[in-house]
C-alpha cells in the first residue's frame, strides 16, 4: 500500500468530522434555535448538501484543467474552513446562516471530487489489485470521523457552557487539522498533472461524450439512493428520534440524544464494509458473477426496505406510541446494507470507468448524484407544505386554532406556524430555564375539537402555553400533503419504481477500466 494513501486517508478522517459534525446538528439548530419548521429546516439542510455536492464539478473542472489535484485541495479547503468559522461565530441570523452554509459548500464541494481521485492516482496496473482495500479504508476513515463528530456534536449544542458556537466551532477546528495533514504529505504524492487543452479535447471526444451520457444514466439511479440516504443523515430520521415518544436509552446505561443515533450508520460501516468485501462477496461469487452493477441494484431494494421500518415508527408516534430506539437502529442497519451495495461500489466503479485525464471530473458527476438527490428532497419538502386558513388562535395554558377544513385531521399531525403570529410561547427549556419566545416553527395536533384543534409540542408532546393576540394578516399557518407515514411511504414508492427500471438500463452499459500503468509509478 503506497504511504501517501496513509496522509490522504488521515485528512479524509478530520475533513468528514467537520462535514458530518456541521451536518448532524443542522436540522435541529435550525428548528431548536432559529425556530424553523420541519419542513423548510430539512429543505434548508438539503439545499445546503445539494450544494456540497454540486460544486465539485468546479473542482473538477479546475484540478483536471488548469491547477491538479494538491493545488485544488489546498486553495478549495482555505475556504471551507473560513465558511466554518464564519458559522460558529456569525450564523444566528437566516442571511449568515445562508452565506456560512455557501462557503462551506463551496469548499468541501471543492475538493471532494480530488480527494477522492486522488486516492486512486496513488496506485498503478502494478498494484490495482489493491484500489479496492485502499478505498475500503478511505470509506472506513469517513466513517470513523463522521461518528465522533456526530456523537459529539450534539452534545456541544445542547450543553449550555458550549452551545452552537461550540458545536459548530469544534469541527472548523478540524477543518484546519486535515488542511495541515494534507499539506504535510506533499512529497509523498503520486501526482497527476492537469491536463490542460488535453483535458478540454479529452472531454469533446466522441468516446468520452458517450461514456458520461452512459455513466450519468447510472447516477441518475444511484441519485435515488441518496435522495432517501440522506434523510438518515440529520435530516428527516433526526428530527424523528428527537421526539419525546421515542426511548433511547441503550440498556439503561446511557440515554442518546435525537441526534446520536445516527452514529450508529458509521459504526455499521465499520462492520458491514469487511463484511461484504471478504464474505458476502466471495460466498455470492460462488454461485454468481458479482458486478459493480448488479450491487448496486441490489443496494437500491435494500434501502427502500430501511424506510419501510421508519414509516411503521412513524405511524406509532403520530398514534401516541412509545417506540424504541432499536427500531430506528435496526433501520440503520439495513440502510446501511444498502450505502455498502451502493455508495462504495458506485465510489469504485466511477474511478475505473474514468480515463486518466478526466478522473475528477468523472467523480464529479458522480457526487452529482448526491446533490440531485438532495435537491429532490428540499422540494418534496417545499411542495408538500398546504396552507391553512386560520380563522383566530386562541392563547392560553393551551392553545387552540380555529381552521377550515378540521375533519381533515387526525391526531399526531404536523402544524406549521410561521411569520409575525403576534403570539408568544413560555416554556420550560431543557436546563430547566423558562424561556419565552416567539410562537412559530412546527407542532402537533394534540386534539380535533369541532372545528378547532388543541397544539401540542412537536418535541416533547406537552400543550403548548401562550399569550397574545392572532395577526390574521402577518401570521401563517399550514400542514403538509404528505401526513405522518405517507411522507416515507411516498420515497419507497420512488426507489421500488426506479430500481425495477435500474435493472434494465444495468444490462446496457458496458463496463471498462482505467489505471496508470506500473512505468508511471
Amino acid at each position: 500500500m503506497p504511504s501517501s494513501i496513509w496522509f490522504i486517508v488521515s485528512n479524509e478522517l478530520a475533513e468528514r468530522f467537520c462535514f458530518y459534525g456541521i451536518n448532524s446538528i443542522l436540522a435541529l439548530y435550525m428548528t431548536s434555535h432559529m425556530h424553523f419548521t420541519d419542513a423548510k429546516a430539512a429543505s434548508w439542510q438539503s439545499m445546503f448538501k445539494s450544494g456540497a455536492y454540486f460544486f465539485p464539478v468546479l473542482g473538477a473542472v479546475i484540478s483536471d484543467a488548469f491547477w491538479g489535484k494538491f493545488r485544488t485541495i489546498a486553495t478549495f479547503s482555505m475556504i471551507y474552513a473560513a465558511g466554518c468559522v464564519s458559522l460558529a461565530l456569525l450564523g444566528s441570523t437566516e442571511a449568515a446562516l445562508a452565506a456560512s452554509l455557501f462557503f462551506v459548500g463551496l469548499g468541501t464541494g471543492g475538493i471532494k471530487p480530488c480527494v477522492s481521485t486522488n486516492v486512486g492516482d496513488q496506485f498503478t496496473a502494478k498494484n490495482q489489485h489493491l484500489i479496492e482495500k485502499a478505498f475500503s479504508w478511505f470509506y472506513l476513515a469517513i466513517n470513523i470521523g463522521s461518528s465522533v463528530s456526530i456523537f459529539l456534536c450534539p452534545v456541544l449544542l445542547d450543553d449550555p457552557n458550549y452551545g452552537p458556537k461550540w458545536a459548530f466551532g469544534m469541527p472548523a477546528v478540524m477543518m484546519v487539522a486535515a488542511t495541515a495533514v494534507f499539506v504535510s504529505g506533499k512529497s509523498k504524492y503520486a501526482a497527476v498533472p492537469p491536463a490542460g487543452k488535453k483535458w478540454i479535447e479529452e472531454i469533446r471526444s466522441p468516446r468520452t461524450v458517450k461514456l458520461i451520457f452512459s455513466l450519468i444514466g447510472i447516477y441518475f439511479f444511484v441519485s435515488i439512493f441518496w435522495m432517501l440516504w440522506d434523510q438518515s443523515n440529520g435530516n428527516t430520521w433526526t428530527l424523528q428520534a428527537s421526539s419525546v415518544l421515542m426511548d433511547k436509552s441503550l440498556f439503561g446505561l446511557y440515554t442518546l440524544k435525537g441526534a446520536q443515533v445516527q452514529v450508529v450508520n458509521g459504526l455499521f460501516i465499520l462492520v458491514l464494509a469487511p463484511a461484504f468485501s471478504y464474505g458476502v462477496y466471495p460466498f455470492v461469487a460462488k454461485f454468481t458473477a458479482v458486478t459493480p452493477l448488479r450491487k448496486i441494484g441490489t443496494g437500491l431494494f435494500v434501502t427502500a426496505g430501511s424506510f419501510g421500518i421508519i414509516a411503521w415508527i412513524e405511524s406509532q408516534l403520530m398514534a401516541g406510541n412509545h417506540v424504541s430506539v432499536w427500531w430506528q437502529i435496526l433501520a440503520y442497519g439495513v440502510l446501511t446494507a444498502g450505502e455498502v451495495l451502493v455508495s462504495i461500489t458506485a465510489l469504485e466503479f466511477s474511478y475505473k470507468q474514468a480515463p486518466l485525464t478526466i478522473k475528477s471530473f468523472i467523480m464529479s458527476l458522480f457526487l452529482l448524484s448526491t446533490s440531485f438527490g438532495n435537491l429532490v428532497i428540499a422540494k418534496v419538502n417545499d411542495w408538500m407544505q398546504r396552507p391553512l386558513k386560520a380563522q383566530t388562535i386562541t392563547a392560553g395554558e393551551e392553545t387552540w386554532v380555529t381552521l377550515e377544513g378540521v375533519n381533515e385531521f387526525v391526531t399526531g399531525q404536523k402544524i406549521d406556524l410561521t411569520g409575525d403570529t403576534g403570539l408568544t410561547r413560555t416554556k420550560i427549556d431543557e436546563h430547566g430555564k423558562t424561556v419565552t419566545e416567539k410562537l412559530e416553527g412546527t407542532f402537533l395536533v394534540a386534539q380535533v375539537d369541532g372545528a378547532r384543534v388543541r397544539l401540542m409540542d412537536n418535541n416533547d408532546r406537552k400543550p403548548v402555553a401562550t399569550t397574545g393576540t392572532f395577526d390574521t394578516v402577518k401570521g401563517k399557518v399550514s400542514t403538509y400533503w404528505l401526513v405522518g407515514p405517507m411522507y416515507f411511504l411516498f420515497f419507497i414508492g420512488v426507489m421500488v419504481f426506479f430500481g425495477i427500471i435500474f435493472i434494465f438500463a444495468a444490462m446496457m452499459y458496458k463496463e471498462q477500466t482505467h489505471v496508470r500503468d506500473a512505468s508511471a509509478a
